[in-house]
C-alpha cells in the first residue's frame, strides 16, 4: 500500500549486546571470558564498508540485486566478507540469500545473522517457534515450539546489568504488525533465530543500569543463522564448543 515498512535496510550482524556469562562489562580483566576473545576481534567496535553493488540476471522473471560488504573492528577487512543477494518475485516476496565468509582467527562469534530497523507501527508480533519467554540453544528445553503473539516491548527482560535478551529459537516463520494487521513476514528456508526488541546491541552494551536505556521508536529486527549458547561462565564454564 505504498508504504516503506524498513527504516533501515537489513546489514550483517555478529554482535550482541554481551551478557554476563560473556564477561562483566565493569571489570577489566576479561581474560578467561569469551568476552575477551570478542574484544580481541574488535567486535564491539566493528563497522562495514561497501566492497560492490551489481544486477545478475536469474531464471526468474525478475533480476537479482547483490551487495558485498566487507566488515571489521580492527581494519582487518577480510574478517568478513558478506554478500546478500536480494531477489522480488512475482509473487510480491522478497527472498534474501547470504553467504558470510570469515577470515583466518574468526571464531566463535557471538551471532550470524542480519539486523534491520522497522516502522514504530510494526508493534505486534506472532511468530511459531519456541516461546513465550526468550531462549537460546542451550536454554531452551522450557520453551515448546508453538504459536505465540505479544509486543514487541513485551520482549524486553529487566537486567539489573542491560544485556542480551528476548531471543527466540527454531522459528519457523515471525510477523510484525500494526494494530490493523498490516506489516511484514518472514520465513526461512530452515528454522532460524530472531530478536525484535526496542534497542539495538550498542545500546544495551554501552548501558551500565536500566536507566541508562533510552527505548527506539523503531523495531530492532535481529534475523539470525544462529546465535552462541549463553554458558555458565559467570560462575562456571563457558558454553560447549
Amino acid at each position: 500500500d505504498e508504504r516503506n515498512l524498513l527504516a533501515q535496510s537489513p546489514l550483517l550482524n555478529v554482535w550482541r549486546g554481551a551478557t554476563d556469562n560473556d564477561g562483566i562489562k565493569l571489570f577489566d580483566d576479561q581474560s578467561g571470558r569469551v568476552w575477551g576473545h570478542w574484544y580481541d576481534l574488535g567486535l564491539p567496535n566493528w563497522a562495514r564498508g561497501l566492497v560492490g553493488v551489481r544486477l545478475i540476471e536469474t531464471d526468474e522473471d525478475a533480476p537479482a540485486i547483490e551487495v558485498t560488504h566487507a566488515a571489521s573492528g580492527r581494519e582487518q577487512w577480510d574478517d568478513f566478507v558478506h554478500t546478500h543477494r536480494y531477489t522480488l518475485t512475482p509473487h510480491g516476496t522478497l527472498r534474501i540469500e547470504n553467504v558470510l565468509r570469515v577470515g583466518e582467527g574468526v571464531n566463535d562469534l557471538p551471532r550470524v545473522g542480519l539486523q534491520m530497523q522497522l516502522s514504530p507501527d510494526l508493534e505486534q508480533l506472532e511468530w511459531y517457534g519456541r516461546g513465550p519467554w526468550d531462549n537460546y540453544s542451550d536454554r531452551k528445553i522450557s520453551a515448546p515450539i508453538h504459536r505465540y503473539q505479544s509486543t514487541v516491548r513485551e520482549q524486553y527482560v529487566d537486567y539489573v546489568m542491560p544485556q542480551e535478551h528476548g531471543h527466540k529459537t527454531d522459528v519457523r516463520w515471525l510477523t510484525l504488525t500494526d494494530d490493523s494487521g498490516h506489516g511484514l513476514k518472514v520465513t526461512g528456508d530452515v528454522p532460524f533465530e530472531f530478536n525484535a526488541l526496542h534497542h539495538s546491541d550498542a545500546d544495551l552494551f554501552a548501558a551500565r543500569h536500566p536507566f541508562d536505556l533510552i527505548a527506539k521508536p523503531e523495531v530492532v529486527l535481529s534475523l539470525d543463522h544462529a546465535m552462541s549458547g549463553l554458558g555458565t561462565a559467570s560462575c562456571g564454564p563457558d558454553a560447549l564448543p
